[in-house]
């Protein structure tokens, strides 16, 4: 079963976006737990 390249590039586009968002929500949030521990800390 093919998929015509539009779709295909379409998809993965979308996909890029998903783990993008995912990846930058995942350093946002280590990046605040960082900040939380060292003010806890000092």
């Amino acid at each position: 079963m093919a998929v015509p390249v539009e779709t295909a590039v379409c998809i993965a586009h979308n996909v890029f976006l998903l783990l993008d968002g995912w990846v930058w929500t995942c350093v946002l949030a280590a990046d605040e737990a960082a900040r939380l521990l060292r003010s806890a800390t000092q």
